[in-house]
């Protein structure tokens, strides 16, 4: 009996010190620990920005809901920044006025540490923030940081519940935004390093990467594709005109085109100056000449907005069916499709041709001089 008065007392000692509490609280945090690292784990094993962020979205709903969720990013290469915005976890189409992120990101470069909306509003002049910004009900601010310094921001709302986040909420949003400052900016790197600055379209060498997997792949078990070359009719004589800026601005809108009327399995490239390519999977040749025909009529039909006038283009394009075969490789493919678009140019422009081989097209397609 005494031993168990014993125990008992050092018990209620030990409860009374705040030691059992404490103890509590480390078995909660060495559980979110644990599941902080699993998560971790994932998420860095995930490629594109999107999938990041939908699987932060769906460990976030394991714990809380916020009423607004915003990640504010500012891509490499001075691109304009970037918002993923969420109301209850749900993706919305608001956005937070982009002067706020340069006022955020002037603070967090200073401390680059997590605030509370209401510690920062306590640091600078009453009127800093306006109605446009209180309306997203902000709690929680965390920078994102990468090798080159702060590249984003999260903007964190209250819970929808309308409890304030907890210790230990707070720690794993802490921990879980920086997995996700690197993961994202890899992702970003990694899309920078693949794509054209100026269209984001795909570049050259990932499009020639992309059709030598094809090449292979139905070297080994068969079935069709096809590539397609395009170029902008007159082009020298669009920028001699109009001005390079607007011959700038007649690129982006074609390569927008292109994006919408091509097929999400589809790689869309520019290739370099005023020349796309596209590569199409799965497709016959009277289905890529379908879509030749829909990108030629979509870059007929587009006009270009410029100051004072909108202005309209015309584009050739060459199509070089693969299949099963073949013996093809990059550079052939690339070569044949590229006489295919030089007969469309020689033939009067405007025009889409699909590449035979044999002497009779070779002959029938002879180079002439033309005029880009």
């Amino acid at each position: 009996m005494d031993g168990q008065s014993t125990v008992l007392e050092q018990f209620n000692l030990l409860k009374k010190s705040g030691a059992l509490d404490d103890l509590s609280f480390l078995r909660r945090e060495n559980r979110e620990l644990d599941r902080l690292i699993t998560d971790a784990s994932v998420l860095m094993s995930l490629t594109s920005v999107d999938e990041m962020l939908e699987f932060v979205l769906s460990r976030l709903l394991d714990h809380f809901i916020p009423q607004f969720l915003a990640f504010m990013i500012h891509p490499p290469r001075g691109e304009r920044l970037q918002q993923y915005c969420y109301r209850n976890l749900k993706l919305s189409d608001e956005e937070i006025p982009t002067r706020y992120y340069s006022l955020l990101k002037k603070r967090f470069d200073e401390h680059p540490y997590a605030i509370s909306f209401g510690e920062l509003e306590c640091t600078l002049p009453s009127d800093t923030f306006g109605a446009d910004f209180r309306e997203f009900l902000p709690e929680l601010l965390y920078p994102m940081r990468g090798i080159g310094g702060l590249y984003g921001i999260v903007v964190l709302g209250s819970k929808i519940l309308g409890d304030s986040y907890t210790e230990l909420e707070r720690v794993y949003l802490d921990r879980m935004t920086r997995f996700l400052a690197i993961g994202i900016q890899n992702g970003l790197h990694h899309e920078s390093s693949i794509t054209d600055p100026k269209t984001g379209l795909f570049n050259h060498d990932y499009f020639a990467r992309r059709l030598e997997d094809e090449l292979a792949r139905i070297s080994r078990h068969g079935g069709k594709a096809g590539v397609l070359m395009l170029d902008v009719d007159h082009f020298k004589r669009f920028n001699d005109t109009h001005g390079h800026l607007a011959g700038d601005e007649a690129l982006s809108s074609l390569a927008s085109m292109l994006k919408h009327v091509t097929r999400s399995e589809d790689t869309v490239s520019r290739f370099g100056g005023e020349e796309f390519c596209v590569l199409v999977m799965e497709c016959d040749e009277r289905l890529l000449m379908e879509i030749a025909e829909r990108i030629r009529r979509g870059a007929e039909a587009m006009t270009v907005s410029w100051p004072g006038e909108s202005l309209t283009l015309t584009i050739s394009i060459g199509a070089r069916s693969i299949q099963a075969g073949d013996h093809a490789n990059v550079k052939s493919v690339l070569e044949e499709v590229d006489r295919a678009l030089y007969a469309s140019k020689a033939t009067g422009r405007n025009r889409s041709t699909l590449f035979r081989p044999g002497l009779l097209w070779r002959a029938s397609t002879l180079r002439s001089p033309v005029n880009s």
